[in-house]
């Protein structure tokens, strides 16, 4: 039994001390997970989703003044009733106190979600837009918003078939995508771990 206990806890330890290898080395691109789940008052479906954007993607600028980054989100899922739409190469738009997109005259903090192709900038229609009260973003960095984003707002979602959903208080989280080098590591030394407990069969277990 204490051989056994010491086997897992060097496992243990070897994962932590990769993980510590991983997280010391040099920052590099991260993708993040923006999420958001609604019910959507014109129908009063649940809607939800997610966004994967990359936080590396150099900015711009869009005439209004807001922060353009150009395909940061690789792929995209919105659940909206019984229909699933998937996407990729949606551009991010964040701005600070700009028009709120429900007509309403007022300022907020804006993210929005488009892949730009069919846009029409004499009526703009992005396929996802979130707006929060105005000042709440802190700034235009993608990487800001891991800490920034509230926890609730605005949302309009424009799905491809042409359905808007919208709701004045929608959830939305932003969570990091987990990097492939470090799950495949303490996967490698799980395996490892077990394959060295079924070769000691003949450890006692009392």
């Amino acid at each position: 039994m204490k051989a056994t206990k010491k086997l897992l806890m060097a496992t243990v330890g070897a994962a932590f001390t990769l993980l510590g290898t991983v997280s010391s080395a040099p920052a590099q691109a991260s993708l993040f997970n923006f999420s958001f789940q609604f019910n959507a008052q014109e129908t009063g479906e649940p809607v939800s989703g997610n966004f994967v954007f990359d936080d590396s993607i150099q900015a711009g600028v869009t005439p209004d003044g807001a922060t353009l980054y150009g395909n940061a989100s690789p792929e995209y899922t919105i659940n909206a009733g019984k229909d699933i739409f998937k996407g990729s190469s949606n551009s991010i738009v964040v701005g600070s106190n700009l028009a709120r997109p429900d007509n309403s005259g007022l300022s907020a903090d804006v993210i929005g979600f488009d892949d730009f192709k069919n846009f029409n900038p004499s009526n703009p229609k992005f396929l996802a837009t979130f707006a929060y009260l105005p000042n709440s973003l802190g700034s235009n960095a993608l990487s800001d918003l891991v800490t920034t984003l509230p926890s609730s707002g605005f949302a309009l979602i424009n799905t491809p078939t042409g359905a808007t959903l919208s709701s004045t208080n929608a959830f939305t989280s932003i969570s990091r995508v987990p990097e492939p080098a470090s799950m495949l590591g303490i996967l490698m030394l799980s395996a490892l771990g077990i394959r060295s407990l079924v070769k000691r069969k003949n450890w006692s277990l009392d």
